[in-house]
């Protein structure tokens, strides 16, 4: 009797890619990313140390999606990381410290606009321009400017974090997820926020 060869193939395909699957859910460290989010915008932004909504201490937000998807996990979280301690973030890399420096520096320029509502920062985490009454046509340049290179550099702070620890580019959105609930989660009172629903709101 003749054995189709496919039989014995599919499989190998099967297991191999639930195998990739589980991999990509077991080893993203989403709670040391967001310790590390935490740790990069009290250093470069010197977020306030405000409580989620809610009264739970930060280190126990969970971060949209990501950690909804480790949670979601059989086994949990601790036991999907074999046992084992969870990975330590790098985030000392000399391209990292680089565009923290930058947006350090930046952030003295930027906290006026955010503290007069002509800037606020926007669901996804990313600086928007919100509210330009009031400005000169050189307060306006600067502003746009400010954005523009605060978000560029936000933008290439989640790709080296990503590069730096071996993520790949895939999880370059996840970091992002978990920057931005920490940047609005941070944001001193007065400064505008967006809501997951579009609208926006003063801290």
């Amino acid at each position: 009797m003749r054995i189709d060869s496919r039989w014995f193939v599919m499989p190998v395909v099967l297991a191999g890619a639930f195998g990739a699957c589980i991999t990509v859910n077991i080893y993203f460290p989403a709670p040391e990313v967001r310790a590390a989010a935490e740790k990069i915008v009290d250093e470069t932004c010197g977020g306030a140390a405000a409580s989620p909504e809610g009264g739970q201490p930060a280190s126990q937000e969970a971060a949209p999606g990501v950690q909804g998807l480790l949670d979601s996990w059989p086994l949990g979280p601790a036991t999907a990381w074999a046992g084992g301690p969870a990975p330590d973030i790098n985030i000392e890399t000399a391209a990292i410290r680089k565009l923290k420096a930058a947006m350090r520096t930046r952030a003295a320029q930027l906290k006026p606009y955010l503290a007069a509502g002509n800037v606020g920062i926007g669901r996804d985490g990313m600086l928007v321009v919100r509210d330009q009454s009031g400005l000169g046509l050189r307060d306006k340049a600067d502003v746009r400017r400010l954005v523009d290179a605060e978000n560029r550099d936000r933008r290439s702070l989640y790709a080296e974090i990503a590069r730096a620890n071996d993520f790949g580019a895939d999880r370059i959105d996840d970091i992002a997820k978990i920057f931005a609930e920490t940047w609005i989660r941070k944001a001193e009172s007065g400064w505008w926020v967006q809501s997951p629903d579009g609208s926006w709101h003063k801290r």
